[in-house]
């Protein structure tokens, strides 16, 4: 009995010890699910690859068969030689390379046999130190200088074999000893990179009516020897047949003129409450149609308005009116566009496909599809020391990691969640959003060796097996740096607030975090020095000297929210100087004179510019942050007025590029050239002369002067952040509207009428991404200019920079939606019902307020409104994004209107109030003298009450600006500027 007994209890015993277990794993299993899931496809019918292989093909030459050798030669060069086109290409003997090459009918696609290259993953001995692969193996056909002029596009079908790879690229490169030598001085001309899909035949085709090719000697297929991981082979296999060139209706490529036969509008759709055009040219018809996709009914029919600027005449269709939520097509004569949505948040469909693609970009973890648990053996040195450092994000077409691109996502990321918390309206993408950014706050935590020194970003191509101490090692050395430890400390501190109340614990540790990093970077600002390099546009940020004074005041301002201490605030406002001291406040004496824009540094030597990848939002966020903190300080007006300038500096150069808007980069003088370099002078000095003339040796570029860092995304998106950021400041609609023009331009409201987020929108193109693969929501660096000139440019080649995947555009669109995404939350205290009246529409939005509490609050699309109620009538603006709170109970509401007059260097502001009871008005000036800046009045219901102000313009050559602050409540604010040349328009 007793032995039965105990029997039973040991089977008892472990059926629950099984039970645990099960458990546990189904604990584990549902914890591992929550972080590891299937990455977003994109709708291929959707992109342009889809289009191009669905072509007409108008004449065709097969230019190799496969069925032999003789013309073909395998080849491999190390540490990423580059072959100059202008040399005679020596044949290479195939024993003398890695890659081997043979013809097999093991796989054909076409005819008996296919061209098979085999090819180690690297090569023998250690990598290069520098973080890149071992070098490039292909395959080269040689032709006797032939002419392929008559011809645009080159077809050929590849099968890859690569035994455990999740990601397949190849290398296309043409040689033309022709007019234009291929490859180019900048190496982007006549190459395009490749994702193929592994153990498939793949019909690639390439249009090449951009390339030189006069006088071809060689068309080369190669494969970047970037090592591999455990779980991937070491030796593999291409198979390629059917090599043929092409003619076909070529794609539109460059030009600010729309692609003929179609319409230029924003893919995604456009937000209810927004500016809703679209572009054309040479459309035969003179009205349009807006289709309701659903109903087939015509919503609107208007006629096309023809407009000019300085990039040529367009047709523009404007259907700002038609605010009911649905999907829509345009449609003018026979020419449609494809269906796009009108609705309250259209952009968050791009914020959950952004988000995808960070989490494809993670490093160190499992991403199906794209990559196993990567980088183990990725580590920084700081003397004695090592640590891992996988982990964040790899930031571009290659697997490089820093954390400039880590910090600005994850403070980005944190941003976004602390918004869409306090608007409660989306709690999946609130939880989403705070797991990204806190997967982000992980390795900026844990990157830092105490002491100041961190990781401050290592150069990665390579595939790794993980194994420390070996061949294929990547180590970093350890640096300290003022402005990646005021990033860190930015990063942290915001952190720290958002994630308090979910989880204290991580809290604390990164307020820890935050304050030491700071010390270390306040430390480190002495040592600083400010830079003089010019041509390549600013890539070192601590040299910048607004750059990092920005960067610390936004760190110092998220520390003092977090803790109060006021050391924090005094150095946040000291270094608020350096900004304002860097702005050109005066009036240019330039044939078309310019103010607002920025200086490297207070010397004002240099005027600020970008290539490739921007940061012009630092100071306006910076300033708006100051203003925002700290709204009783002395400085305030002088901080919002440089605001102010800035973004309607920014307004003022967004006309040459009507009706798109797009941001033009920047002014230029004519003598920069002197200081480039000197095999890119010439290219400098030439594109500086084909900018806009303004006067004195200036000139405004459309795009960047740049050279082989190409691609403007980079640059537009930190202005349209800046902006959005000076709209909110400032109650500024225009510049919200202006701000939103850069999101539209990216997804199609462009000459291409191509959306360039991936899987977003209608005829995506491929990005170069030979690392990582295609990943939906990812951004290349954006549309660049041809040569010298300063228009679009968009071929159908894909290759770095331009069309590089890179994680700062994405991460520039995720804190640029914090901004811009959604309707306007308004919410307050009203006595009885109140309607709000959209001044564009007449469209009337009725709230009921809660009976017991008098409580109301209403999602409203962007604009301008009158407000009715049973206190005075108002007007209000509402930006998308935005949060007001409004009181507007009978005793309590207020109707303001400012005007102002200016003569002989004399302002009148006259301000005109309707509300009840007795109510101090304040007068905070720029650039002005005023008497008596505080006032009082006693208003009447249904009477409106007057005061006046009388100052004198301070300099005659400088705009000023006035904000009159209603019973100190800045809530309330209302600007208005002008200065001595123009004519004050009230907003």
């Amino acid at each position: 009995m007793k032995s039965a007994l105990s029997t039973f209890l040991n089977i008892f015993i472990s059926f629950i010890m099984k039970l645990k277990i099960s458990l546990l794993i189904t604990a584990v299993a549902l914890l591992a699910f929550k972080f590891i899931r299937e990455p977003m496809v994109a709708n291929f019918k959707d992109s342009a690859s889809y289009r191009w292989l669905n072509k007409t093909v108008l004449n065709s030459r097969v230019l190799d068969d496969m069925e032999d050798l003789q013309h073909w030669h395998s080849f491999t060069t190390a540490g990423g030689e580059v072959v100059d086109a202008r040399k005679v290409i020596k044949i290479v003997d195939a024993s003398a390379s890695a890659a081997t090459i043979q013809l097999s009918k093991e796989r054909t696609h076409h005819g008996n046999q296919s061209l098979l290259m085999t090819t180690p993953t690297r090569l023998d001995g250690p990598a290069p130190t520098s973080g890149r692969g071992w070098g490039r193996s292909g395959v080269r056909r040689h032709f006797p200088d032939e002419d392929w002029s008559s011809f645009n596009r080159i077809s050929i079908w590849i099968y890859p074999n690569l035994p455990g790879f999740y990601t397949t690229a190849l290398d296309f490169r043409l040689y033309n000893d022709g007019v234009e030598k291929l490859p180019a001085l900048f190496g982007q001309e006549g190459e395009t990179s490749l994702i193929l899909r592994n153990h498939e035949w793949n019909h690639i085709v390439w249009e090449i009516g951009n390339v030189a090719r006069d006088k071809v000697t060689s068309f080369e297929m190669s494969y970047g020897l970037s090592g591999n991981t455990p779980d991937e082979a070491d030796t593999i296999q291409f198979y390629f047949d059917q090599l043929e060139l092409e003619r076909v209706d070529a794609d539109k490529i460059e030009g600010w003129d729309v692609w003929p036969g179609r319409i230029s509008y924003s893919h995604t759709g456009y937000q209810t409450g927004a500016q809703k055009t679209a572009v054309a040219n040479n459309i035969k018809a003179t009205e349009f149609k807006l289709i309701d996709e659903t109903t087939g009914e015509t919503v609107l029919s208007k006629p096309i308005a023809n407009v000019s600027s300085h990039i040529g005449s367009f047709q523009v269709m404007d259907f700002s009116e038609v605010r009911r939520p649905g999907s829509y097509i345009l449609q003018a004569g026979d020419v449609t566009s494809q269906p796009f949505r009108i609705d309250a948040d259209v952009y968050e469909r791009t914020l959950w496909k952004a988000l995808n693609f960070f989490y494809a970009e993670r490093c160190g973890a499992e991403i199906p599809g794209v990559h196993g648990v990567c980088h183990r053996d990725w580590t920084c040195v700081h003397g004695d020391k090592r640590m891992v450092i996988n982990g964040g994000w790899h930031d571009a077409g290659d697997l490089t990691q820093g954390i400039e691109n880590t910090g600005e996502i994850t403070y980005g990321l944190f941003s976004l969640a602390e918004q869409l918390k306090s608007r409660g309206d989306h709690p999946d993408l609130y939880e989403r959003v705070l797991e990204e950014a806190q997967w982000g706050l992980d390795w900026v935590t844990k990157t830092s060796f105490g002491d100041g020194y961190r990781n401050g970003g290592s150069i990665s191509s390579r595939r790794t097996n993980n194994i420390m101490g070996d061949f294929d090692d990547i180590a970093a050395t350890a640096r300290n740096s003022p402005m990646t430890n005021f990033q860190a400390a930015a990063v942290e501190a915001i952190a720290a607030r958002v994630v308090k109340d979910g989880d204290e614990r991580l809290s604390k540790f990164a307020l820890k975090m935050a304050e030491a990093d700071w010390n270390f970077a306040v430390a480190g600002m002495a040592n600083v020095k400010p830079s003089k390099e010019i041509w390549r546009g600013s890539f070192d940020s601590d040299n910048v000297q607004h750059e990092l004074a920005s960067q610390a005041i936004i760190a110092s301002i998220d520390l003092w929210k977090a803790t109060g201490n006021k050391k924090y605030a005094d150095k946040a406002i000291e270094l608020s100087a350096v900004i304002t001291d860097s702005q050109q406040r005066k009036h240019t004496d330039w044939d078309t004179p310019m103010t607002g824009f920025f200086y490297t540094t207070t010397a004002k030597e240099r005027i600020l510019h970008y290539c490739h990848r921007g940061r012009e939002q630092g100071p306006t966020l910076a300033l708006t942050a100051l203003c925002d903190a700290f709204p009783d300080h002395a400085d305030w007006m002088k901080w919002y007025s440089s605001v102010t300038l800035y973004s309607e500096y920014l307004k003022t150069i967004s006309n040459y590029t009507a009706p798109y808007g797009v941001l033009p980069a920047s002014v230029y003088t004519d003598d920069e050239y002197i200081n480039v370099p000197e095999s890119r002078k010439e290219s400098f000095r030439k594109q500086v002369l084909n900018g806009v003339p303004l006067g004195k040796g200036h000139y405004l570029r459309l795009f960047p002067v740049w050279m082989d860092y190409r691609g403007h995304f980079g640059t537009i998106l930190p202005q349209a952040q800046a902006l959005a950021s000076a709209a909110h400041l400032r109650g500024d609609l225009p510049s919200a509207q202006l701000s939103q023009h850069q999101l539209e331009w990216i997804i199609g409201r462009n000459p291409f009428s191509q959306s360039t987020m991936w899987g977003e929108g209608y005829d995506f193109a491929p990005i170069y991404t030979p690392s990582s693969g295609d990943m939906v929501g990812g951004l290349p660096v954006g549309i660049q200019s041809r040569g010298e000139a300063d228009a679009p440019y968009w071929p159908v080649q894909n290759t770095w920079t331009y069309k590089e995947i890179w994680v700062h555009p994405v991460a520039r669109w995720v804190w640029l939606l914090k901004d811009l995404a959604g309707p306007s939350l308004v919410e307050g205290q009203a006595d009885g019902p109140v309607s709000f009246k959209e001044a564009t529409t007449g469209q009337v939005i009725p709230v009921s307020p809660d009976r017991a509490t008098g409580h109301f609050r209403v999602f409203l699309p962007e604009g301008k409104y009158t407000i009715s109620g049973s206190g005075p009538e108002q007007t209000q603006t509402f930006l998308p994004g935005g949060s007001y709170q409004l009181d507007l109970r009978t005793a309590h509401a207020l109707s303001l209107e400012l005007s102002a007059k200016t003569s002989k260097g004399e302002v009148i502001l006259t301000l005109k109030a309707r509300g009840n009871g007795s109510h101090k008005f304040s007068v905070r000036v720029d650039n002005l003298t005023l008497s008596g800046p505080a006032k009082e009045v006693n208003l009447k219901p249904g009477a409106t009450g007057s005061l006046e102000w009388r100052g004198r313009i301070t300099s005659a050559d400088t705009p000023w600006v006035a904000v009159i602050v209603p019973d100190n409540d800045m809530s309330l604010r209302k600007e208005i500027r002008g200065a001595a040349w123009e004519t004050v328009t009230p907003r």
